[in-house]
């Protein structure tokens, strides 16, 4: 039987597509009442969806003003990517072997979502796709545990990525290179090389981004 998402569970993910979208921005604060009525459910549902992403690092608590929307320091922004290169690299050390066996049809369906979106210059349909793709990948390692801590790094990703939609969609080549760089993943994994493999997914975490200071920062 599969379950349903809880109330909780919803309000938890509208608000990370509010953080991805830029609705809602860095430092911003959280007015329960506006969120409640805004995602439409009641005040306690909502309070443990603020309980659960600030145990995340998504928003934190300020004394006598409620929740804001976390700020992302350089140092914080280093150590996210530092991180997920070495929980991907893992996630690859574990799904080469599999990779005779494996199925790509989730990839495939990322990268195609990720093309449409570029087209119509959709940066936060780009940015989604390429946080499906990477979670993807990292499920198909069949590691639990670090499917949940990815989960939460990407989580804590989207307050960098947010900064850069706006700047992104005005760029339309920008986002069609993303598309480009995932297309190549795709086809590394496909060939199932580890050379190849490592090149690849080497070469995209180490497309330099610009100083959390610059705003038109290019993550794709």
């Amino acid at each position: 039987m599969i379950s349903q998402p809880s109330l909780v569970d919803l309000a938890c993910e509208e608000i990370k597509r509010l953080i991805a979208n830029g609705d809602l921005g860095a430092d911003e604060r959280l007015f329960e009442p506006r969120l409640a009525a805004q995602l439409g459910i009641s005040r306690p549902p909502l309070r443990e969806a603020l309980r659960i992403l600030a145990a995340q690092h998504i928003i934190e608590q300020t004394p006598r003003r409620g929740y804001r929307v976390v700020s992302l320091s350089q140092n914080d922004v280093d150590e996210i990517y530092g991180l997920r290169y070495v929980l991907e690299k893992f996630a690859l050390d574990q799904l080469i072997p599999k990779l005779p066996d494996a199925d790509f049809h989730d990839l495939e369906e990322t990268v195609t979502r990720m093309w449409d979106a570029a087209r119509n210059d959709d940066a936060v349909g780009v940015f989604i796709a390429n946080r499906d793709f990477h979670l993807t990948l990292v499920a198909m390692a069949g590691h639990r545990r670090l499917q949940q801590a990815y989960s939460t790094l990407m989580d804590q990703m989207q307050l960098y990525m947010s900064r850069n939609l706006s700047i992104e969609a005005q760029t339309h080549g920008g986002l069609l290179e993303g598309c480009k760089r995932h297309e190549r993943l795709l086809e590394s994994l496909r060939s199932g090389d580890a050379a190849a493999i490592a090149e690849a997914f080497t070469a995209h975490g180490e497309r330099r981004y610009l100083p959390i200071s610059a705003a038109q920062a290019s993550i794709w």
